[in-house]
């Protein structure tokens, strides 16, 4: 928890000190550093607005983390993951500039697409992609239980990266139990 002072020449404004950055800020500035940083501009921003051009977020990704900072925005139970809002693929988790489906990179998508074909562009079967298979993961989020299934996976390891990727509130996975296991375990109980 930051200690806030004031400082006699700007009386009103609360400052604190921030050590990522090394600097003392005003509430308001880190506000809108988290918001630069994990809303691509802000709430606030203009088109003739600094905090709106595109390198604003890669300035302020100190804040994009930031628990502090997004009690400052205002925020409640956000997503303080690094990759919230990212261009990432949830399969192979490089960077990328577009995802196809809002979820994979070109090259993976590709890869899916052969595999559902069961050829590849020279006509053979390709071998080199693991199995693909419909998985679910359970999550509770903002105070409600969720899921996320995909019908084309390589591993869980995917699911998560989807999760912390799209999902805008704090988050917190839940084990989630085989239908054999609760099968058995309602037997047992009657």
């Amino acid at each position: 928890m930051p200690k806030y002072y004031e400082i006699p020449e700007l009386p009103g404004r609360k400052f604190f000190r921030c050590e990522p950055l090394r600097a003392s800020i005003t509430i308001e500035e880190c506000g809108r550093r988290w918001h630069s940083g994990n809303m691509r501009g802000g709430p606030s921003a203009k088109s003739d607005d600094v905090s709106a051009s595109p390198d604003a977020s890669m300035r302020c990704l100190t804040c994009k983390g930031c628990a502090v900072g997004a009690r400052h925005a205002g925020v409640q139970s956000a997503n303080l993951s690094y990759l919230k809002g990212a261009t990432i693929c949830g399969r192979c988790h490089q960077g990328c500039t577009r995802l196809i489906g809002k979820h994979l990179c070109v090259s993976c998508y590709n890869r899916q697409r052969e595999y559902l074909l069961g050829k590849n562009a020279k006509g053979t079967k390709p071998v080199k992609l693991a199995t693909l298979q419909r998985r679910t993961i359970t999550y509770l989020s903002a105070g409600q239980l969720r899921t996320k299934t995909l019908e084309h996976s390589v591993d869980m390891d995917e699911l998560i990266v989807t999760v912390l990727r799209d999902e805008p509130h704090g988050l917190k996975f839940v084990p989630t139990l085989p239908p054999n296991f609760l099968a058995i375990r309602a037997l047992e109980g009657a």
